[in-house]
């Protein structure tokens, strides 16, 4: 855990527009579903844009005709839809294949200017907690770069703007899968909603052996306690403006 002092305790930072940027179906719902839960019935209205469609995560026993990639995205929707969130846009780059290049800075800097959100959600790049997938890493740095300082500046994909996207100007970004977090969300009014969202994702329940509400709560337990909270999901707040 860290030994950051703590910047933000309890409900989410006020915002009417957020947005979540994850490497692949089911990271927004397993890092921040209570968060967003949190968001949506206070009035913010939530878009994901989801890079991979996680078409590697199949299962060893999977038997369902149906293309993975089908399949994995609409178990993305179905969770959303429990979660309120206003929609979801797919990137569709092969998971395990992302790498933080100029072409993904521009499609997230396109989905930021479009959809225009107060605070941005997506994977701390620079985490030391090794054992992390690599597409969230590369996620992370580059819709870090898209939302400052490329989004706000017109001179960066200046296609954009000749296609009707403004330049805009995002206030926060909170890093999730973070070792450094200062922000402790209480999601304890609003577990069992995380918990429905996460079992939507049906192809991965085997990712969780020793059963998904057990170590969901176990985390959610370690993020809160050094707030004393029962149960969080914790963020690094990053500053933009």
């Amino acid at each position: 855990m860290s030994d950051l002092q703590l910047r933000h305790v309890g409900t989410p930072p006020a915002a009417q527009r957020v947005l979540v940027i994850g490497a692949h179906p089911d990271d927004p719902e397993f890092f921040c579903a209570g968060t967003i839960a949190r968001w949506v019935a206070a009035g913010t209205i939530v878009h994901y844009v989801v890079v991979t469609s996680g078409d590697k995560g199949i299962p060893e026993d999977w038997t369902d005709p149906r293309p993975f990639v089908t399949v994995r995205e609409k178990e993305q929707l179905a969770a959303a839809e429990e979660l309120g969130v206003q929609g979801v846009t797919f990137l569709r780059l092969p998971d395990g294949e992302v790498f933080d290049t100029l072409d993904l800075r521009a499609q997230l800097t396109a989905e930021i200017r479009r959809f225009r959100p107060d605070i941005v959600l997506t994977h701390d790049p620079l985490t030391r907690l090794y054992r992390q997938h690599p597409d969230h890493r590369a996620v992370g740095a580059a819709a870090l770069a898209a939302a400052f300082p490329a989004s706000r500046v017109a001179t960066f994909f200046p296609e954009q703007r000749k296609a009707g996207l403004e330049p805009h100007t995002v206030r926060v970004a909170l890093l999730f899968g973070t070792d450094r977090p200062d922000t402790l969300i209480d999601i304890a009014p609003v577990f069992e909603r995380k918990l429905a969202a996460l079992r939507r994702h049906t192809s991965q329940a085997s990712a969780f052996p020793g059963g998904l509400e057990t170590r969901v709560r176990m985390r959610a337990r370690e993020a809160g306690a050094p707030a004393g909270l029962e149960l969080a999901e914790a963020f690094l707040w990053v500053d933009l403006e």
